[in-house]
């Protein structure tokens, strides 16, 4: 780990601290005398000084000292914006800077002691603010850009008291079906967006960047989700990305001032949860700053078997080295431990997974059978500006997970013989250490410059990922019936549904381990990437983007190696300036497909796969952005996937053969709103509608196919939706209550679409009392107590009712 921090660090300070590190941001000196600038104060309603304002000025910072002084020199002539920004309340005016003269100009900001309503009003913009950098990876607004994209805010989490990622995820707009996804050993989060699995885009992407498909995380550092729509690897690349879109993790960083909260959860099934989070500058200028955020979490299962323990640290440092260079560096360390189990089917005739009767209450595991995972993620930046038209962003991202999965997957089968008319359950123990590392450099250059009624914002960058994983697999194919031979009896154990299971011995399965053999697997793929993209804004209303990018793919483990090429383009034209806007884009995603080798030994290479989607709608921010949305129709085409066909060469040992031809469309109608119309009410609420095709597909033997058909785990129709009111004024000041849930229709749990699963409408509802250094809150969820499954691949029983409070110190 030593290694790894000292890497991050070199890399951020190599390429910009000889040239800055003499101009640090500092308690300032407003005596300057013929120089071209501005200096002043930062003053109350009580015209009292202000500490610890940032103020900004054509990109450049400084931090207000005891006094609330600010001072800028070495400007030129114009006019310019100054902003003063304190607990993400920013205010705005504009100067005029006059040659060899320092301008005076003073600040009053409304400081409210009491706090409550403050907190209020941030918490309401946050509701309402739909503002990321990292989406166009430039400075672009909503109303701005082409894409779709939603944000979840932490002030919205604090709310539903989410208490894991899953339940972060699902009150994303645009995101269902949200369970554990498996693969090469770990376990994470998958998820279907408009009509596509997303097990590697379900938060593997966090800050803009790549880390390790399925692992897990912990909401206690989230600031917000980013929720981007379709097919994006022009910006995003391939590697963690799905063609329905992807979820960005935003952490929470390293701000001026000290300050922290300390939080206890409590609730059914054991739980029990302490998270930490701390802000504190570490020098007296303000410019080194640190932000700590830790969870402690313990659980049990809602079933008869079954715990979640998990760990997680995540320390940050920011570093403002001058007005131009500010470094960050931070890391997360995750540690988890869980029963990850997965029912699935065998030879069996059931037509509805509501025709096995599930006791939702019972597992047929064990607490020892748990798969364990140690992640760590390390992230380090440098953002330079060079001058007044260009920024550099230079980016470093490492993550690291170790593995021990034992998954157990239980096998649906209909029973004959002496077990004739009972639903049986095979089940199959897989062993699955594993360790994956994904590494990304990333140098972005982005660019601004104005031409009387012509804006160009631009964007170049270069990328460079790496991702290397090992494994090692030995799998117990049927426990009961390997139980009955190790131990010599007579009659054959059988797991019957909702009956009382053997209990799995974690001696008897390690003694069964030993007795299989094991298959070793590894990766090792490089991937090298430029890309450019570049928005005109016309007449202050008509923007017009286009991008590219080309990755270069090397499998080194196949010694195989591809190009791919990405476009996008958009158009943006604001019907109502600043409140509403007509677009339309187009999107590509891509994947690497690799070789595959035939019964002669020789190879067969295909091309990259291709996603095309085409979008339009309408983007509308209101009441000066208080209330914010977006109604918008897609049509998603991918191309180019790999199927298998009958093999009609009679000459040929073969049976199949493998064609390049395999076709999937999907389209859609996706609305989503967050608002705050008026002091205390939130609101965050979203709607989609899909029709998802098999329009080529793979054929068996016999020549059957799923063509025609609709991909396993897609609803037609789902929404969530979150509501909630907090009095401001009164004697009961700082109550709130909220409201809220999940629907989806039923779907089809394999793509053959033999098999249905029901859809559910979930309903959670909270209360809580928050004033400026508490908050205590009650959440109920699943409060009708629905039994329902989520499936990708596998099915999963979801929890039934249960109740979390809630306390937390401010300080």
């Amino acid at each position: 780990m030593r290694k790894i921090l000292i890497l991050a660090s070199t890399l951020t300070l190599l390429f910009y601290v000889p040239a800055e590190a003499n101009t640090k941001i500092k308690s300032i000196s407003i005596n300057e005398e013929n120089r071209t600038g501005i200096n002043g104060k930062v003053l109350d309603q009580h015209n009292k000084p202000v500490a610890n304002v940032k103020v900004t000025i054509n990109g450049k910072i400084v931090i207000t000292n005891a006094d609330g002084e600010y001072s800028f020199t070495d400007l030129n002539e114009g006019v310019y914006d100054i902003t003063t920004e304190i607990n993400n309340k920013k205010e705005t005016v504009q100067v005029t800077i006059i040659k060899d003269k320092m301008v005076s100009h003073d600040f009053n900001l409304f400081i409210d002691q009491s706090i409550d309503l403050s907190e209020v009003n941030v918490a309401a913009k946050r509701f309402a603010e739909k503002k990321s950098d990292m989406v166009a990876r430039m400075p672009l607004s909503n109303l701005e850009n082409s894409q779709v994209y939603s944000v979840v805010p932490k002030e919205l989490l604090d709310e539903q008291v989410a208490t894991d990622f899953r339940g972060a995820l699902m009150s994303s707009p645009g995101v269902t079906n949200v369970s554990l996804g498996v693969g090469s050993g770990g376990t994470g989060l998958a998820m279907m967006m408009r009509g596509f699995t997303g097990a590697d885009g379900a938060g593997a992407i966090r800050n803009g960047m790549a880390t390790n498909f399925v692992s897990l995380s912990d909401p206690v550092n989230l600031d917000r989700l980013e929720i981007i729509k379709g097919p994006s690897s022009t910006l995003f690349g391939s590697t963690l990305v799905s063609y329905g879109g992807l979820v960005n993790r935003v952490t929470k960083q390293a701000t001026v001032g000290e300050k922290g909260e300390v939080s206890i959860s409590a609730g059914g099934y054991s739980l029990g949860r302490a998270t930490i989070d701390y802000n504190k500058p570490l020098n007296k200028d303000n410019t080194l700053l640190f932000r700590i955020n830790a969870a402690v979490h313990r659980e049990k299962s809602f079933q008869d078997q079954g715990v979640n323990k998990t760990l997680m640290i995540a320390p940050t440092f920011k570093y403002l080295v001058s007005d131009r260079l500010t470094l960050g560096l931070d890391i997360e360390y995750f540690q988890s431990e869980r029963n990850t189990t997965y029912v699935g089917l065998g030879k069996t005739s059931i037509k509805n997974l509501d025709e096995l009767d599930w006791d939702f209450k019972r597992s047929y595991t064990s607490n020892d059978l748990t798969s364990k995972a140690n992640v760590l993620n390390v992230f380090a930046n440098a953002n330079y500006i060079i001058n007044d038209h260009w920024t550099s962003d230079t980016r470093f991202s490492y993550s690291n997970t170790d593995n021990n999965a034992n998954y157990l997957f239980l096998l649906i089968s209909d029973g004959t013989g002496d077990y004739a008319g009972e639903r049986l359950l095979q089940r199959r123990i897989m062993n699955l250490p594993s360790n994956f590392n994904t590494t990304q450099i990333q140098q972005n250059f982005v660019g601004k410059h104005k031409w009387g009624d012509i804006e160009n914002k631009f964007l170049v960058g270069v990328d460079f990922t790496q991702l290397v994983t090992s494994d090692s697999r030995v799998t117990v194919n049927d426990y009961d019936k390997s139980a009955t031979t190790l131990l010599g009896l007579t009659k054959t154990q059988q797991t019957i549904v909702n009956q009382d299971a053997p209990t799995i011995n974690s001696n008897t399965y390690e003694t069964l381990l030993g007795q299989g053999t094991r298959a070793a697997n590894s990766r090792n793929t490089v991937t090298y990437s430029a890309y450019v993209s570049d928005v005109i804004k016309f007449f202050d209303r008509l923007n017009v983007s286009a991008g590219v990018r080309v990755d270069r793919f090397n499998d080194k483990k196949n010694n195989y190696m591809q190009t791919a090429w990405s476009p996008k383009f958009g158009v943006v034209y604001e019907v109502i300036k600043n409140q509403l806007s007509l677009f339309g884009n187009y999107q590509n995603g891509f994947k690497n497909v690799q070789p595959t080798t035939l019964a002669d030994n020789n190879r067969q290479f295909f091309k990259p796969e291709q996603s095309n989607q085409f979008e339009t709608g309408i983007k509308f921010e209101l009441l000066k952005g208080k209330i914010n949305g977006t109604v918008s129709y897609y049509d998603i085409k991918v191309k180019d996937k790999v199927r298998t066909v009958p093999n009609t060469d009679p000459t040929s040992a073969l049976t199949t053969i493998s064609v390049q031809d395999a076709t999937q469309k999907s389209t859609g109608f996706e609305f989503d709103l967050i608002a705050n119309p008026f002091r205390g009410f939130h609101i965050i609420a979203g709607y989609g509608y899909n029709d998802s095709r098999f329009q080529k597909s793979a054929e068996t033997t016999t020549g059957t196919s799923v063509e025609g058909n609709r991909p396993a785990g897609v609803p037609y129709n789902s929404a969530n939706y979150w509501a909630s009111y907090k009095l401001t004024r009164g004697e009961f000041n700082g109550l709130g209550f909220g409201f809220g849930g999940n629907y989806s229709d039923g779907y089809y749990f394999n793509d053959a679409n033999t098999v249905k699963v029901s859809g559910f409408n979930t309903i959670d509802a909270s209360i809580f009392y928050e004033k400026s250094q508490f908050r205590i809150a009650l959440k109920g969820n699943n409060l009708a107590n629905k039994k329902y499954w989520t499936t990708l691949s596998w099915a999963q029983p979801q929890q039934t009712r249960t109740f979390v409070a809630n306390l937390t110190f401010k300080f």
